[in-house]
């Protein structure tokens, strides 16, 4: 845990000159992607510190969605006006896996572990339709502004 915080902490510099990823308003799809990347950055992240499988397994199970989501998000970028947009993508999910492990790594690990269980349950049950409903969901309540039709 604290060689997977280290290396984070050091890539934070490279992310911090990155423009802010989210836009002052989302389509809905593009919110939705949001939900899914930032979804999959927690599992990986809480999945490594606590040695569990479930995030590999989770990521061969979603391979189809979460390719379509990380695209969803590239292209948003793309819209945006800013260059290198793949460039972009992968500073902010740099940005959110430091972000994860920095919060994380603020509590011992067994404690850490003992919170993820829901999370490392729930990711067990998604796949497929179930997942994207899943983050369709939490992207309807999350609190970004929708851009206008």
């Amino acid at each position: 845990m604290i060689k997977l915080a280290t290396a984070l902490a050091l890539l934070i510099g490279s992310a911090a000159s990155v423009a802010a990823a989210t836009p002052q308003c989302m389509r809905p799809n593009d919110a939705e992607a949001e939900q899914a990347i930032r979804f999959q950055t927690e599992l990986m992240v809480v999945s490594d510190t606590c040695g569990a499988p479930t995030y590999t397994l989770f990521a061969r199970r979603n391979r189809t969605a979460l390719m379509d989501y990380q695209h969803q998000v590239i292209e948003r970028f793309r819209r945006s006006g800013a260059g290198h947009a793949e460039a972009r993508f992968d500073s902010y999910l740099t940005r959110l896996a430091n972000e994860v492990s920095l919060r994380l790594g603020a509590q011992p690990v067994a404690a850490v572990c003992r919170d993820a269980q829901n999370l490392l349950a729930m990711a067990d049950t998604l796949a497929g339709d179930r997942f994207r409903r899943y983050v369709a969901e939490q992207a309807a309540h999350s609190s970004t502004r929708r851009c206008p039709d």
